[in-house]
């Protein structure tokens, strides 16, 4: 039977409980009492755990009723008991306030599918999700044709959810970290070259001239491209800004003289509203949006997209608008642009990243390599 006893070598005020875990051996535990009725209390409940576990019978709703008549004896309060749903949506929240409304829509996506995935688990005391739990999402995203990359960017969301879960005392340890993400293939978009870009304005519109035109020496995104206002080009000091919708980051680049030629071109006597009118009211995805406008319009104009397959279900263009982005730092880069002034005309925060964009041509890496002594004969 379980018993409190003082400490025998006299250096801690409280009580301490000796009893039997669940394995059979004998344990001594302080109670982090002074009061010798709450600490014979509380150890005979320590005592009650132990043995419905040794037993077999202490599921985890048991377990936490016992923990919470614990601290209800000695006065604390009961352990949070918040439900998966409720955290995660209220998680969501938070972040729709704090980051770009891109980024919201991806974790919006990932919360959702998982919630859905979880079906009734979903109402229950947040901390009852397991390893298991985390591993069936994981494979059902899999088995339901996502690609490895997209399945493990949803993963990662559920990580941060759970993190912050874990940090508010809800968990003693996350457990989506110790499940394994998908191997994501690495599938890189692939630049357009001087004379590709001149193919592709010589068979667009007007207006598509203009996004091709601002994703080549700009290196703007498709959806950003598309919202250009006129409010953003200042034609008298030849540049022009505007701000990241993925970032929320201000950026301000030079106008290129070509650029600029072909908005004083279609600026007319006063300009104003958006530089695409009828472009910029469509969606950037979507069977009818822009991306497949310009897939659409890169076919027509003879160009290789480098269509390859990203999964069994899945295929993945290596040439998209966003391939624009990717010429411009890569033309920067080429052009000996050092790496901080080119990650401020791109708009990236982290050199990783941006190291992705600059595909470096291999005539300049030739002369590099040239300039190297030969060992094997004199020159």
């Amino acid at each position: 039977m379980a018993s409190i006893h003082k400490d025998p070598r006299g250096k801690s005020p409280y009580w301490y409980c000796a009893y039997v875990l669940p394995n059979g051996k004998r344990a001594f535990r302080s109670t982090k009492q002074t009061e010798r009725k709450k600490a014979l209390e509380f150890c005979l409940k320590l005592e009650k755990a132990a043995a419905s576990a040794r037993a077999g019978e202490l599921s985890e709703i048991q377990a936490r009723k016992i923990l919470d008549d614990i601290l209800e004896s000695v006065g604390a309060s009961k352990l949070k008991t918040e439900t998966v749903s409720a955290f995660v949506f209220n998680w969501l929240k938070g972040k729709e306030l704090s980051v770009s409304a891109n980024a919201a829509r991806h974790y919006k996506k990932a919360v959702f599918k998982f919630v859905e995935f979880l079906g009734e688990r979903a109402n229950k005391p947040l901390a009852v999700l397991n390893a298991r739990d985390i591993e069936g999402f994981r494979d059902l995203l899999l088995s339901s044709g996502v690609s490895p990359s997209t399945a493990q960017a949803d993963l990662k969301i559920i990580r941060r959810v759970l993190s912050s879960a874990q940090r508010q005392g809800h968990f003693v340890h996350n457990p989506a970290l110790v499940v394994d993400l998908p191997r994501a293939r690495s599938l890189e978009r692939e630049v357009f070259t001087p004379q590709e870009v001149r193919t592709l304005l010589a068979a667009a519109s007007q207006e598509w001239k203009t996004l091709i035109l601002a994703g080549y020496y700009l290196g703007i995104r498709l959806s950003d491209a598309s919202r250009l206002s006129w409010d953003s080009v200042d034609l008298a000091n030849g540049v022009i800004f505007y701000t990241q919708s993925k970032t929320d980051r201000k950026v301000e680049v030079p106008l290129h003289p070509d650029l600029e030629e072909h908005l004083m071109l279609i600026a007319g006597d006063s300009p104003n509203g958006v530089l695409c009118p009828t472009l910029s009211v469509m969606r950037a995805d979507g069977r009818l949006g822009l991306s497949n406008q310009f897939s659409n319009l890169v076919e027509r104009a003879g160009i290789d997209r480098r269509v390859v397959r990203s999964s069994k279900s899945r295929t993945f263009a290596r040439r998209t608008f966003h391939s624009l982005r990717h010429s411009f730092a890569s033309a920067l880069t080429n052009a000996g642009v050092s790496a901080d002034v080119r990650m401020k005309l791109t708009g990236h925060q982290s050199l990783d990243i941006h190291q992705r964009y600059s595909h470096v041509e291999l005539d300049p890496l030739r002369e590099a390599i040239a300039r190297l002594p030969r060992l094997t004969k004199e020159t």
